[in-house]
């Protein structure tokens, strides 16, 4: 839409209704050029037959009417009169003009008034000194002349012409007590353009003007052409102070343009239209189910409400007005595109504001005065649709006719569908919202939602104070206070990022979250082992990354799995959900709770500290390195490795714990009075019993005894020890001296 807006609309054409009009009109007080003075009447006591009669009335030295005929002869019953070669004047001394009636034939009838059955002239405005042309003329026959009455009528084809335009009537009516003019039927007005611009013609059933009222009104249907711009009211009705038209109003109205790259059309119900003082449009308004459409090569539009309303501003230079606003309110709605981009957009409101960019046609901003809704549809059917609901929604278009930048406050909530099969919506609601467009296709670039911010896509939901989303790359960034969960897991961080296409999550900062235990079908966060409860396993973490298509959850910066009693502390926990395995490293403590209670009764911990740990679940162990402690019923053992079973299904291996490397027993406060060295310990923690191998094995007592061999079994409960050779090596038991 190249052009302004505002030639396209209802107020161009009433404006040059109002014109025509008021061209006409200012000119005389009525149409048929009659004057509101009574016709003169002969006087009654004549009764003959003249050539070159005459006869004035004056007042002082000021003539106001003059009659002269070539000659006049009364009928035989003396009730008639004919006049020939009629010529009247009608002075107007407040304007220096005067009115001049003629008729080549006149009859005064009996009841004193004047019919003129041939052809009647009237020239209006004529100079009262020197020679001018006329403002006016009309043209007629069969016209009666009422004196008594000041008025006039005719039921006959009426001819306009006046300074710029022309038209005809059928049959007209002049009173001019009341002040009103009357165009009967059939009436056609066209004004002429000075300028390269088309010219303006009018049809109406029936025209009425009163002066008095200041008022024209059309009514049996009129239409309004202009070039490519039409108009069509069922009724309308113009208002006018001091001669200029200041307010009209119409009853059905229709209108448009159609050009060679726009089309548009307007319609309501009622509309009507503001002029200023020099005739400049201010506004136009539409009421009652309200419609404006608006085709053009680089933006479409349309409008439909109860009511709207145009709002102009005049250029002070020349005058003309430009649509500025457009208001539509009472369940309206616009529906705007873009030649640029396959995206469809509607706004829904009770109340919508529109602004058009200066100098331009093109739309710059629509915005809700109250809450609404935006629609955006995609012309292909696997394309995305977004449905937004805000309190306040503001779009705003760049220089080719494009969306450029959305904004939305108030509770704002948003619905997206990728238009993929079998893809699931995402829906997020924030109390503003900001997006970006890309002008070449209208596709969102990134958006950022604020303000209690929440997500929910197929079985994941999210929160943050801020959100940012990257729709190319499915890029979902949320910061301070976020969280997202999904499956049975939760993950809570300061900062975290989402990627919806492949599942990757990483989160930073503070990080705490729940783990879907072992525990039934599915591809459950956590393998069992340790956690084998039928709790969530909680974490505690520095930073977070969730490999989803690797099957790969790694805690880092001090982390912390646990379940109960049960816990893994480390520098980095890996999971691997894939192949059912864990994997800590860097200060590594693991705790778990032991088959049997302690002598109190109480449950018995294990705890292991190293400086790695890797459990796989095919097997059920869980294999330490590097500086091992292992405490468990009353005991401390030191090794270089350590494997151990972390879970509990009653199999032999689930029972065992083997140590190697420089392993040591070591007595503890706890119970245990006995130390021990080997270079490997096997623990059957069942039957709590120890087997220590090496060159050569040894076990201290706490009175000093002290057992050496290459293999040493040690029962724990009953406080027994079984001391063997290899066959080749001796094994020996020392006892201290007594005192």
């Amino acid at each position: 839409m190249r052009k302004s807006l505002r030639s396209l609309l209802l107020a161009a054409a009433l404006a040059l209704v109002a014109l025509v009009v008021r061209d006409y009109v200012d000119s005389s007080n009525s149409a048929s050029g009659l004057s509101p003075d009574p016709l003169p009447v002969l006087p009654k006591e004549i009764a003959a037959q003249s050539h070159s009669w005459r006869w004035t009335q004056t007042t002082g030295d000021s003539t106001h009417i003059e009659v002269s005929a070539e000659d006049f002869a009364q009928a035989s019953d003396g009730l008639e009169t004919d006049l020939r070669g009629v010529v009247l004047k009608i002075f107007r001394e407040d304007t220096g003009t005067y009115d001049l009636v003629k008729s080549p034939a006149m009859r005064m009838l009996a009841d004193g008034n004047l019919y003129s059955d041939g052809e009647t002239v009237i020239s209006i405005g004529l100079a009262a000194e020197g020679d001018s042309r006329p403002q006016v003329v009309v043209s007629s026959s069969g016209v009666t002349f009422q004196p008594d009455a000041n008025s006039a009528r005719t039921e006959r084809p009426v001819r306009y012409e006046f300074d710029g335009g022309a038209g005809h009537s059928s049959g007209a009516v002049y009173d001019a007590g009341s002040g009103t003019l009357e165009m009967l039927s059939q009436v056609e007005l066209e004004r002429f353009s000075t300028d390269a611009a088309p010219s303006a013609k009018i049809r109406a059933g029936s025209l009425r003007y009163s002066e008095q009222a200041a008022r024209i009104e059309l009514k049996g249907g009129s239409r309004l052409v202009r070039g490519s711009q039409w108009l069509e009211c069922r009724e309308s009705s113009f208002d006018m102070v001091d001669g200029s038209v200041r307010h009209v109003e119409c009853v059905q109205a229709r209108g448009g343009e159609l050009a060679v790259n726009r089309e548009v059309l307007f319609s309501a119900p009622f509309s009507e239209c503001d002029f200023g003082s020099k005739g400049e449009l201010l506004r136009v308004r539409g009421r009652g189910g309200t419609t404006l459409e608006s085709a053009g090569t680089e933006q479409e539009l349309e409008i439909s409400s109860r009511v709207v309303e145009l709002r102009y501003e005049p250029d002070p230079a020349t005058g003309r007005s430009q649509l500025r606003q457009i208001e539509a309110r009472g369940s309206a709605e616009a529906r705007m595109d873009s030649a640029r981009g396959n995206l469809l957009s509607s706004l829904e409101s009770e109340a919508l504001l529109l602004h058009i960019r200066p100098e331009s046609s093109q739309i710059e901003r629509v915005e809700t005065l109250a809450r609404g809704r935006l629609r955006q549809v995609a012309e292909s059917s696997t394309g995305p649709t977004r449905i937004l609901d805000a309190g306040r929604i503001r779009l705003h278009y760049g220089d080719s006719g494009a969306v450029e930048s959305l904004a939305a406050n108030g509770s704002a909530s948003l619905v997206q569908r990728s238009g993929e099969p079998g893809a699931s919506d995402l829906r997020t609601w924030s109390e503003e919202l900001q997006a970006a467009f890309d002008p070449a296709t209208s596709e969102i670039s990134g958006f950022r939602q604020s303000g209690a911010f929440r997500f929910e896509e197929q079985g994941r939901r999210g929160a943050a104070v801020e959100a940012r989303f990257d729709p190319q790359g499915g890029r979902l960034e949320l910061d301070g206070n976020a969280s997202v969960s999904g499956d049975g897991s939760e993950v809570a961080a300061q900062r975290i990022i989402l990627n919806r296409e492949s599942g990757r999550l990483e989160a930073q900062g503070e990080v705490i979250g729940s783990l879907a235990p072992r525990g039934g079908e599915g591809d459950e966060a956590v393998p069992a082992g340790l956690f084998a409860g039928e709790g969530a396993v909680f974490l505690a973490a520095g930073s977070l990354t969730s490999d989803a298509e690797r099957g790969i959850l790694e805690c880092r910066e001090v982390a912390r799995l646990w379940q109960g009693a049960s816990r893994i502390d480390a520098d980095t926990i890996t999971i691997d959900q894939a192949n059912r395995g864990v994997v800590a490293s860097g200060s590594v403590w693991a705790t778990w709770v032991a088959d049997e209670p302690d002598p109190t009764g109480q449950p018995s911990l294990s705890t292991v500290r190293s400086a790695r740990m890797a459990y796989e679940e095919q097997d059920g162990q869980a294999r330490f390195v590097g500086a091992v402690e292992f405490r468990r019923q009353g005991m401390r053992v030191l090794s270089e490795k350590l494997q151990t079973a972390l879970g509990d299904d009653g199999s032999a291996s689930e029972r065992r714990a083997v140590a190697e490397g420089a392993v040591r027993i070591a007595q503890d406060a706890g119970g245990f009075g006995h130390r021990g060295f080997a270079d490997l310990a096997e623990f059957d923690l069942a039957d709590s019993e120890v087997f220590l191998s090496g060159r050569p094995a040894r076990i201290e007592a706490a009175d000093g005894t002290r057992s050496e061999g290459s293999s040493l079994t040690y029962r724990v409960s009953g406080d027994s020890l079984q001391v063997l050779g290899d066959g080749a090596t001796r094994a020996y038991t020392y006892r201290p001296a007594s005192p």
